[in-house]
């Protein structure tokens, strides 16, 4: 059974009760206008139930998605990510390492990268930019939504083509105006590259990207 299916029947079952409860009340009540509002209260109480259920439920309800480096002959480092769970969408990837850095913000929301469950899928950040990137040190960040309206970031970092690390799905704010209303149809690429002998790292050059990775 998928897990959109259990989560589905869960809330149907408990909240059924209530339900009921608010049916009852609006066909014992008169005038257009009162109906609205009890239809208003139960649109909120039903969204209270169902983000109380998502937090009691813990990080068993977190996208679950595993991250590693493989390499493609045109245009380098291809992030291979499977899905785990429910199906999410990547709309930002950002991909740094001393002397190179990637911020992609990929718009409108029909060109988000999707990702179905149990799926294994490609990203090529060189033909998304239009730039080959060649790095196996990279620190990679994945913004994704949910079907529930949720934002959660995942970090991922590799010293080599076997020691990595990748964190736990991050909680960020979701905007319903940055993904759905957003005027920018475009997507947008920020590149940075330190090239010949300038000392430092992108860091230490760019301080826009200091405050990014700060975050």
């Amino acid at each position: 059974m998928s897990f959109e299916i259990i989560i589905d029947c869960i809330m149907a079952l408990g909240a059924l009760t209530t339900a009921a409860t608010f049916v009852l009340v609006l066909v014992n009540q008169k005038g257009t206008q009162k109906q609205i509002d009890s239809l208003s209260k139960m649109a909120d109480m039903f969204s209270k139930y169902y983000q109380l259920e998502r937090i009691q439920a813990g990080s068993n309800i977190y996208p679950k998605i595993q991250i590693s480096l493989k390499n493609d002959p045109m245009w380098g480092v291809k992030i291979q990510i499977k899905n785990n769970s429910y199906p999410v969408e990547v709309y930002r990837i950002i991909i740094y390492e001393d002397r190179e850095h990637f911020d992609i913000k990929i718009k409108p929301k029909s060109e988000y990268i999707q990702i179905r469950q149990g799926e294994i899928k490609y990203i090529l950040p060189g033909e998304l930019s239009r730039q080959p990137l060649y790095t196996f040190r990279a620190s990679i960040r994945i913004y994704l939504i949910t079907p529930f309206e949720e934002a959660y970031e995942v970090r991922y970092m590799a010293t080599d083509q076997i020691n990595y690390y990748q964190s736990e799905p991050i909680p960020i704010l979701y905007s319903r105006d940055e993904h759905e209303f957003s005027k920018t149809q475009v997507t947008q690429i920020k590149q940075y590259s330190i090239h010949g002998g300038i000392k430092g790292a992108i860091k230490d050059n760019f301080p826009e990207v200091a405050r990014e990775l700060e975050d």
